[in-house]
């Protein structure tokens, strides 16, 4: 049986086929081949086209996945950087605190060695901090009720049983195992730029944890100062202010005398009686140099304001620039940024900016020698509950040095012979503030004030701010948008002709 193939070339060679037979024959086989080609072409179109559009998509995906790597590359490399940059201050603080240890035994080791006679004779002799400053946990926060000066630790009887954990913590819930190694938390080194700088990294990745708008530091007084700087720039900004920008420099003055107006208002009512005497402008000139830094606003400045290399090196509170004194600024940010009481520390300072005089000027029958009088303590004599008319006028000298705290005459002439409301330029530093705080003493220069000092027998400290809550931010806020929205609508009003 002949196969399919064999009959048709069977067929094909049959000379019995006629020559029309065979053209249709070919025809038909030509047709079969073109239908044959053009469907295999259309196959291999449409696999071209899925290969194409797969190609493409495959590559977008791989465009964003570079670009998502690339992002992810810039993050941890930043990352990197800080972690780095943190590993060497935490070195160099360990470095340090390691070197203070060894003194401190090597001196002990030489007190030891040193003592002679029975244990009974030094039985009673303990170890004391001594200074201004007290230990504060690394992480800001309030300082415990505790004060280090009144605790004297014991030496132990030759039968005393070791301590216990719970042992080691006193009531207050600090050790006094601190006590033993004297100034460990002193402001050489644990309140300086690098331990506060370390503090408000924490701080602040706290505050976005929790997601809070505010920061809380070690002064109260800076955080209230950050806060209406970052509103008052926020809502300027979205007014077109801009540093370098068309809007007149002098628009910038009026928002910021309003916010801090505010401010020592509501945090600080009795520091308010202290700007309206002493007309002290010189803080708003540095807060619109602070929001808006550029040439004219810093021409604006007070010499004794602008801000020296290492404020402009280190982080520190802001409370701190508020201070007329560059040498003193410098000080405590060398020595105290991190420490919890800066804010008392400046309120201190504040409290004893004195002017010099004769002693003659000011009191009847006085020597000629130099003497000093407080700002604060002319001013609270000025707003003594007297019933008395301010219009009255009283002629220096004095009688005596009490008649110028008793008397708001005699205080108010006092007060306007120092020159007290002509500026920072007249201030100098109470001595009695060195006597506290002698780390902050300048090695020259004429901050310290010489001569007698003329006091009451009772002398007010000026007070700082509380922490923020969020009732004072949400008052902040609300203020600085109506006050200023409120200018903005009154100065674009046009008011006709009376």
């Amino acid at each position: 049986m002949a196969t399919p193939k064999s009959g048709q070339r069977t067929r094909k060679k049959d000379p019995a086929m006629t020559e029309e037979e065979r053209e249709r024959e070919k025809e038909e086989k030509k047709t079969r081949n073109r239908i044959s080609q053009q469907a295999f072409r259309r196959r291999t179109k449409e696999q071209l086209r899925e290969l194409t559009s797969l190609r493409n998509e495959k590559q977008k995906e791989e465009s964003e996945l570079v670009k998502a790597y690339q992002q992810e590359n810039r993050l941890l490399r930043q990352k990197l950087v800080q972690v780095q940059a943190a590993l060497s201050r935490h070195l160099a603080s360990i470095k340090s605190v390691c070197n203070s240890v060894s003194e401190t035994l090597d001196e002990v080791d030489e007190d030891v060695v040193s003592m002679t006679g029975p244990l009974s004779s030094t039985s009673t002799r303990g170890l004391s901090v001594s200074g201004p400053t007290s230990f504060v946990p690394p992480v800001f926060g309030p300082p415990p009720p505790f004060d280090p000066t009144s605790f004297v630790m014991q030496n132990a009887a030759p039968d005393a049983q070791p301590p216990t954990s719970a042992e080691l913590v006193n009531g207050a819930g600090t050790s006094p195992f601190y006590a033993q190694l004297p100034g460990i938390w002193s402001h050489r080194y644990q309140m300086g730029p690098e331990p506060y700088f370390d503090a408000m990294s924490a701080t602040q990745e706290a505050s976005m944890i929790l997601g809070k708008d505010f920061n809380w530091s070690n002064s109260p007084f800076s955080d209230h100062i950050q806060l209406l700087q970052r509103l008052l720039l926020t809502k300027l900004n979205g007014l077109g202010f801009a540093a370098g920008g068309q809007c007149p420099v002098q628009s910038i003055y009026q928002p910021v005398l309003m916010a801090l107006s505010l401010f020592n208002s509501m945090t600080r009512p009795d520091v308010m009686a202290w700007y309206a005497k002493t007309r002290f402008y010189h803080i708003i000139e540095l807060t619109a140099w602070q929001l808006f830094p550029s040439v004219a606003t810093y021409n604006k400045l007070h010499p004794r304001y602008q801000p020296t290399p290492v404020q402009l090196q280190h982080q520190h509170p802001l409370v701190i620039d508020w201070i007329p004194f560059p040498a003193l600024r410098d000080q405590l940010v060398q020595h105290h940024s991190a420490n919890p009481d800066i804010d008392q520390i400046f309120c201190d300072a504040v409290t004893g900016y004195v002017v010099e005089t004769p002693m003659a000027t000011l009191v009847q029958g006085a020597p000629l020698a130099t003497a000093y009088i407080r700002v604060t303590d002319l001013i609270t004599a000025m707003d003594a509950n007297i019933p008395m008319n301010d219009s009255e006028i009283a002629t220096l000298p004095a009688p005596n040095v009490a008649t110028l705290f008793s008397s708001p005459a005699y205080a108010r002439a006092a007060f306007r012979k120092l020159n007290m409301d002509k500026g920072a330029g007249y201030y100098k530093i109470d001595p009695a503030f060195f006597q506290k705080y002698p780390e902050l003493r300048p090695g020259s220069g004429d901050l310290v004030a010489m001569g007698i000092p003329l006091k009451p027998k009772q002398q007010n400290i000026l007070t700082y701010p509380k922490p923020l809550d969020p009732t004072t931010v949400q008052t902040y806020r609300s203020f600085i948008d109506f006050s200023i929205d409120a200018a903005n609508t009154i100065s674009s009003t046009s008011i006709p002709a009376i």
